[in-house]
């Protein structure tokens, strides 16, 4: 066999090869639907940034909004907001919540927090009263 003839033959045969492995990646993407895939994606892990938590929102509230009457020394109500541990028990009563959105007797005395501010707060209950 002549040199022009061996190139043609591997030239054809590397041809062949590509188009057999392209037939074979289309063949194998096309057997999964996009309903499949769906199916098969799993829920991500809520974003921990997005997460509000005591450390990086509810303490700076409760710091500046409620700590002055409600410490270790003037537990005003029975209530002390100065740590996690006890804002967690305070939340979870729904006092917080309630006292927070009161018209009757809110809380601080000075009038109701904005309420961007009280929304801080639900979402930090709602996303499991986490410390940070």
């Amino acid at each position: 066999m002549n040199y022009k003839a061996t190139i043609k033959k591997k030239s054809f045969y590397i041809g062949l090869l590509y188009l057999l492995m392209s037939t074979m990646v289309l063949v194998g993407c096309e057997t999964s639907t996009l309903s499949e895939l769906a199916e098969s994606e799993e829920e991500p892990d809520p974003d921990p940034i997005a997460l509000v938590t005591y450390d990086n929102t509810a303490k700076a509230i409760l710091d500046n909004a409620c700590i002055e009457c409600h410490n270790t020394v003037i537990p005003t109500a029975g209530i002390i907001l100065d740590s996690f541990e006890t804002a967690r028990a305070v939340a979870e009563s729904g006092r917080m919540i309630a006292r927070m959105t009161s018209t009757n007797n809110p809380m601080p005395p000075s009038g109701n927090l904005p309420n961007s501010i009280i929304e801080d707060i639900m979402d930090w209950i709602d996303d499991g009263l986490l410390e940070n």
